[in-house]
């Protein structure tokens, strides 16, 4: 019989990962973003018009949009808020 003895925080990396607790991402619920889902932009780089299909909340008070190209056969983009208007 094998007698468990309490795992200590600094022997976290000794448990399966199944058994970590996850950790919760903090969002703010008031926080509101500048551009919403759906909303057409433009980026300033190319001044091509793309459209918002998705939006993340990055630490340290920066906002990342996920941008689809209009009229583009390519893959979405990721960029910050600073990069479109």
């Amino acid at each position: 019989m094998t007698t468990h003895t309490q795992v200590k925080h600094s022997d976290r990396a000794q448990l399966p990962r199944g058994l970590l607790p996850r950790r919760r991402r903090f969002t703010n619920p008031d926080y509101d973003m500048t551009f919403q889902i759906g909303q057409p932009v433009t980026l300033n780089c190319t001044d091509e018009p793309a459209v918002i299909v998705g939006r993340i909340q990055v630490a340290g008070c920066l906002d990342e949009y996920i941008v689809q190209i209009v009229d583009a056969d390519c893959a979405p983009l990721q960029v910050f808020e600073f990069q479109i208007s």
